[in-house]
């Protein structure tokens, strides 16, 4: 029977799965517009990770201005959100110039369609056109794809991007008035770019959780910020008179954390700003509903990680790894002093510099050219730092070409290299393999001829170079972009070396064995005792420097993965 009661109440609401990293930036702000909040009952069910659906027949599924507990209900679950309305903007003409500036990157075509892959296997384009601004160097990685900012300071920060960079100094002193502000130096801004719904070719989809309407930017939680940092939201509705300003904007608490605090849409206008102050956004979730007839550009700043996200970053990793790997090679060539243990081919710096070369190659490189030509030619500041990183994977792979030469020749010196070199060798060549076959695969995608402009379609970089009969020194050659040729003659050398060592170290034969001590030679036992206790001792010592050589190469758990 109770099951019966409890169907005709509601419906269990559906669980959310995931945060779109992707739409973090598109945010708008509140009004005090009436929008009629639907009245369809639901029933209390809660699971262990999903929200919590409402109980009461007689309360709304989301609370908006109108209602008259809106108030309340906001500051008591809903702390750390604050709505600004385009008047109480500072300093004066904050609007005016803000959204000029907005409209001006516009009309200079910056903003533009990202093509991701969420979940990492199937590549689709975004719903909003976007474009990166922040400090020199700085870039945004979300559902696979790099993003890399126009620099809004510095040398090389065009007068449009010093005008944003002005922007974002106005959001920090606007955030700053606010008590629970905590980290607020924001150090860049995601800026959206949004279509109406009255543009069906976008494809908007239902709010399908509260029935809210069509949603613009799904609900997620703005990922990869420090923790505890605010974020600031301006934007504006660059329209004709005739059009309607019905952007919304929808929050509620976060599924997992068990709050049964009814979700809150708030309307906005153009000019209007909003706060997720402090840790609000690590606890609360928030999505853009569609307006109907205007366009929306918002412009979202916040307080990015940059443990690994910046050119100082990977140009630190690239000058140590190019470093270390020189004076490995001079070990091999006997440049450096051989009776130097530390002159010896070290496995843990070979791995090292391996990961940084597919760093390089992979999350940088790739990344940059992936998005076009168009993109190269527009992102002016990145221009001259490419090139340089560009240098240095050349000269890494130049680097590991004469090291497997070494390792794969019968030359003395190849003696000198340990067997855990090419252990490293093949491992860390399977995954860079393996990696430039999806970045083929990425780049081949039928996605950038169907829905990209043919400036904006991947180049395949780095380049690599075409095989040269005609050039015989070895030391100024690449090594192939497929890599199965020189993986099979790693893979000979480790069963060379293997069988090798087993014919150095012959089982010893039955009649070969010790013999047993003669009870009427007391003199001879003592000399067969010293004989086993020093053939006790070679073994000890043989295993004991075995055992110090047989590095794990394949660990990743270990030090060797970061600088030395």
């Amino acid at each position: 029977m109770a099951s019966k009661s409890s169907k005709g109440g509601g419906r269990k609401r559906r669980r959310e799965s995931g945060r779109d990293n992707c739409d973090a930036s598109t945010q708008p702000r509140p009004a005090t517009k009436t929008t009629n909040t639907a009245t369809k009952t639901t029933t209390t069910t809660t699971t262990t990770t999903t929200t919590t659906s409402y109980s009461s027949s007689s309360l709304p599924r989301f609370l908006t201005p109108s209602d008259p507990n809106f108030e309340k209900h906001v500051a008591e679950h809903y702390k750390g959100f604050a709505h600004c309305s385009v008047d109480d903007l500072r300093p004066e003409g904050f609007h005016d110039r803000a959204r000029d500036t907005l409209e001006r990157l516009r009309d200079a075509n910056y903003y533009q369609y990202d093509v991701v892959m969420a979940g990492g296997k199937h590549s689709s384009r975004t719903f909003v056109r976007r474009t990166l601004v922040g400090n020199p160097g700085i870039t945004y990685k979300y559902l696979g794809l790099r993003l890399f900012a126009h620099a809004w300071s510095g040398p090389g920060a065009s007068p449009l991007m010093q005008s944003i960079g002005e922007m974002n100094r106005d959001m920090i002193r606007m955030t700053r008035r606010f008590e629970d502000h905590q980290h607020c130096e924001y150090n860049l801004t995601l800026i959206n770019y949004m279509e109406p719904t009255i543009h069906t070719r976008v494809g908007f989809k239902e709010e399908a959780d509260y029935g809210m309407g069509k949603v613009s930017v799904s609900w997620h939680a703005d990922s990869s910020l420090e923790p505890g940092s605010s974020i600031g939201v301006y934007h504006c509705l660059p329209t004709q008179r005739s059009s309607r300003w019905d952007w919304r904007i929808a929050l509620r608490p976060s599924p997992d954390g068990g709050s049964t605090a009814r979700p809150i849409v708030v309307d906005t206008k153009d000019g209007d700003a909003y706060f997720l102050l402090g840790s609000f956004n690590e606890t609360h979730q928030h999505c853009v509903l569609a307006g109907s007839q205007s366009n929306r550009i918002s412009s979202t700043h916040r307080v990015a990680v940059t443990a690994e996200d910046t050119y100082e970053y990977i140009l630190k990793r690239a000058k140590i790894a190019r470093k270390r790997f020189r004076g490995q090679l001079e070990a091999i060539d006997g440049s450096s002093d051989s009776s130097d243990p530390a002159a010896e081919v070290d496995a843990k710096v070979v791995r090292y510099c391996q990961r940084v070369m597919t760093e390089l190659e992979s999350e940088w490189i790739a990344q940059y050219w992936l998005q076009g030509i168009q993109h190269d030619i527009m992102h002016t500041w990145w221009q001259k730092p490419m090139k340089t990183l560009e240098a240095y994977w050349r000269a890494l792979e130049l680097a590991t070409a004469r090291l497997v030469r070494r390792v794969c020749s019968r030359e003395p010196s190849a003696k000198k290299i340990p067997r855990d070199v090419a252990r490293v060798l093949v491992h860390e060549f399977k995954a860079r393999q393996a990696l430039r076959e999806q970045w083929d695969d990425r780049r081949a995608d039928k996605i950038y001829q169907r829905r990209i402009s043919e400036e904006y379609r991947p180049v395949a970089r780095p380049v690599f170079d075409a095989p040269d009969p005609s050039n015989n020194n070895d030391d100024d050659a690449l090594l192939p972009k497929d890599l199965s040729p020189v993986l099979m003659d790693l893979r000979l050398v480790l069963e060379e070396s293997a069988a090798g060592l087993a014919v150095q170290t012959p089982p010893v034969a039955k009649s070969e064995a010790t013999p047993k001590p003669d009870k009427a030679a007391p003199k001879a036992r003592a000399n067969d005792g010293e004989a086993k206790h020093s053939n006790t001792k070679k073994r000890r010592k043989k295993n004991k420097k075995k055992k110090g050589s047989m590095n794990t190469p394949t660990d990743a758990g270990k030090s060797s993965t970061k600088p030395f």
